[in-house]
């Protein structure tokens, strides 16, 4: 979520490969729950050349994924590779924002554990056409575990987190005007009239600068 961060024995870790091996990384975590046709990962990432030659820029892709990500035991790789398949190895040691995200539960706890991981769009560098869709569902369930939040606050009469909640949501989609709403009524029923004129204007000059 948000820029590629990898992290590794809490150091940053450089990730200098082929331009397009990032995508595959990316595609092969984001699908990690089954191993996956090399046919289908060499359409995806290469669909207008020929599909020998896809495949062999596929095999090419694997090999420069395996060579920058660190050395791990032999029992236990980051992919597991066959002659027909590629996937994730789910056993591995690792930890991805997008799965903790994708995985919490409706306890509010969770959510506001999950709300917190969203630190951006998911890999906004990137503008293959299969993560568009990907992008577009983590940014709609962090607008609803918000909601859902802002909700929860707001029946509890705890105006300052419902407000924080709310903010939170404009900050990353500064034209909701349904949000903008309930902004101005939160602030206007904790007696900061001022305050809820002053969304208002800042919205209304949003608005006019769109």
């Amino acid at each position: 979520l948000g820029p590629l961060r990898l992290v590794y024995h809490g150091q940053p870790l450089k990730f200098a490969a082929l331009p397009k091996t990032l995508p595959l990384l990316a595609y092969l975590l984001l699908n990690r729950a089954k191993p996956i046709p090399r046919t289908t990962l060499a359409f995806i990432h290469w669909p207008d050349v020929p599909e020998a030659e896809a495949r062999s820029t596929l095999r090419r892709h694997l090999y420069e994924l395996r060579r920058v990500l660190p050395a791990t035991p032999a029992d236990c790789p980051w992919l597991l590779v066959d002659n027909n398949r590629v996937q994730w190895n789910p056993n591995a040691a690792y930890w991805c924002d997008v799965a903790a995200f994708a995985e919490a539960h409706s306890s509010e706890s969770d959510l506001a554990t999950a709300v917190e991981l969203y630190t951006g769009d998911l890999l906004p560098e990137l503008y293959e056409d299969w993560i568009f869709s990907e992008r577009e569902q983590l940014r709609n369930r962090f607008f609803a575990m918000l909601s859902q939040l802002m909700t929860a606050a707001r029946r509890r009469g705890e105006a300052t987190l419902a407000l924080h909640y709310a903010q939170q949501i404009l900050q990353h989609d500064p034209l909701r005007e349904d949000i903008l709403r309930d902004l101005m009524t939160l602030r206007h029923a904790s007696g900061d009239r001022a305050g809820a004129l002053q969304e208002y204007q800042r919205f209304a000059q949003r608005l006019r600068a769109e």
